[in-house]
């Protein structure tokens, strides 16, 4: 069996375009500006709900409320389906995301409603579960051989919130060694080539 060059070419798309779209995770979950920075062409865009403009301002936007909105953030992707014509191509990604809320942040996060249901400070350590499923619909464009996002638009599928019961110091937990973190100390930075 021979692979064509179109399949070939086709293929290392699909790989640079995964690439993109799980550096756009791993930048988000680990507050990296620059990384973040080589997930969008600055000239793009981004509707993500909470935002809505060109992708140059949502970049220290994203970056900078994550810290601000969550005590730590995990976004998983799957079910990715990419199609490629030339120079751009479109992808449907199912996302995923958990993050931590700090009870500082949870009115503007979750509404009044939820602060009234699961009281205001009540809870040891007084943070929440973020929970949603979700869909990042991209438009990629190639320019000098390299994919990024020109325009993502977020679809929300469904959420949940609860407070959290995170176990750190007992139990299994405890010994979880090492631990994530945001910025360069994460284990994640350490462990590439």
């Amino acid at each position: 069996m021979s692979i064509s060059p179109e399949d070939l070419e086709d293929l290392v798309a699909r790989r640079d375009i995964m690439a993109v779209l799980t550096r756009y995770c791993t930048a988000l979950d680990r507050a990296d500006l620059a990384m973040m920075e080589t997930v969008y062409w600055p000239d793009g865009g981004d509707r993500h709900g909470i935002y809505l403009g060109d992708a140059k301002t949502f970049i220290p936007f994203i970056i900078n409320g994550i810290q601000i909105w969550f005590e730590m953030a995990t976004h998983d992707i799957s079910n990715v389906d990419i199609v490629v014509e030339g120079d751009r191509a479109a992808s449907e990604a199912y996302l995923l995301s958990v993050c931590q809320v700090p009870q500082s942040q949870a009115v503007d996060i979750f509404g009044d409603a939820y602060v009234a249901r699961h009281g205001e400070g009540a809870f040891d350590p007084g943070r929440h579960l973020f929970m949603m499923g979700g869909r990042y619909l991209d438009r990629f464009e190639r320019r000098a051989g390299e994919w990024r996002i020109l325009e993502r638009q977020v679809v929300l599928d469904w959420n949940d919130n609860a407070p959290s019961t995170q176990i750190l110091h007992q139990g299994m937990f405890a010994t979880l060694r090492p631990r994530s973190q945001r910025g360069p100390d994460d284990p994640v930075f350490h462990n590439r080539p």
